[in-house]
């Protein structure tokens, strides 16, 4: 394979030491776990290769260097927070132990962030929550780059979606973690850097065309993931934008080509399994509804059924203890952002 292998260990070092020289170490820290969790899970699109956009960004003005957080309402059971154009990964960090905290002690809570920036993977913050025995709920509205069902102009973001839920101490929680569009955008932008084609129905052309060249889908607009992907974006929407005050829709502006902050919104929820059941009775629920699911007979042309997230935390395991085969375009590039900031990628990595 075409690649660098490193440790999750060397990458979140090498990671957090580039952030900190711009961020305050804490903040480094939080974003590069959650960078480095996607690559571990294989999700490439939302891992490492996202720093060098972040300080991009930074370095224009687009995000502020300290994430000033600020709670502008909070009842026992819910909260909204301004992230006053601070880092995604750090609002979303607190707002979802925020929720979490509130469930433990009142059995839900919802904690909704405006003023934010790009969080990078939701299913990193719902695995918090099931970690600690709580269903984890976690969404945000992204740059106004799909096209609703049906339309040529767009006014919705991939608004990706994740939920997650315990099956047991000690045990991978099934989670499910999926934008409305066909594909994640990060995907194209991945594709993009490596020179490769994608698939058509990812996306169209701003003269709305199919395409399979990821500099014209850049332009372009993505595709949701059906109608039925089109009315989940709207609901996104309306949770992370609409209700918390944040931007929404049209108004949402695009990561990569305006320079102006993008001001999005993210909305948690958790969930306590013991305010509705007693918790040993769901778990032993939850094994018996894995089991009926992974043992279905599979259809001509798969090896097995998996549960949502499987695949991605059997990889997570796997690498955790092999190493992260990382792209070679992204290590690469990666390199030349550690060295813009004065860090030697060879205290951290040994190739």
């Amino acid at each position: 394979m075409n690649g660098v292998k490193v440790t999750a260990t060397e990458l979140k070092g090498l990671s957090s030491a580039i952030l900190a020289k711009s961020l305050p170490q804490e903040e480094a820290t939080i974003i590069a776990e959650t960078l480095v969790d996607a690559d571990l899970c294989g999700v490439n699109s939302h891992g490492v290769s996202r720093i060098a956009d972040y300080l991009r960004r930074l370095e224009d003005g687009l995000i502020e260097r300290k994430t000033e957080l600020t709670v502008v309402h909070e009842t026992a059971t819910t909260a909204l927070l301004d992230a006053a154009n601070g880092w995604g990964q750090v609002a979303s960090y607190r707002a979802m132990n925020t929720a979490i905290d509130k469930a433990i002690e009142y059995g839900t809570g919802f904690v909704g962030v405006k003023g934010s920036n790009h969080n990078g993977i939701a299913a990193y913050y719902t695995r918090l929550a099931a970690e600690r025995g709580c269903i984890g709920i976690a969404m945000t509205n992204t740059s106004a780059t799909m096209v609703p069902w049906g339309a040529k102009e767009p006014s919705l973001g991939t608004n990706p979606i994740s939920i997650a839920v315990p099956v047991g101490p000690g045990k991978d929680p099934v989670v499910l973690d999926m934008a409305t569009s066909n594909v994640a955008r990060g995907k194209i932008i991945l594709a993009q850097k490596k020179g490769q084609t994608i698939p058509e129905g990812w996306a169209i052309t701003k003269d709305g065309e199919n395409t399979t060249d990821p500099n014209l889908a850049i332009e372009g607009y993505m595709l949701p993931m059906g109608p039925k992907g089109s009315g989940l974006a709207i609901i996104v929407d309306i949770l992370s934008g609409v209700l918390t005050g944040a931007l929404f829709g049209k108004q949402v502006p695009r990561m990569y080509e305006d320079p102006i902050p993008q001001q999005i919104g993210h909305f948690f929820g958790a969930i306590q399994v013991g305010g509705f059941i007693d918790p040993s009775l769901f778990y032993e629920r939850m094994e018996k509804k894995v089991d009926e699911t992974i043992t279905s007979e599979p259809i001509k042309g798969f090896d097995r059924v998996y549960m949502p997230g499987e695949i991605e935390l059997t990889r997570k395991r796997k690498q955790e203890v092999e190493g992260i085969q990382l792209p070679i375009e992204i290590y690469q590039e990666l390199k030349k952002t550690a060295e813009k900031y004065s860090v030697n990628i060879d205290d951290f990595i040994k190739t």
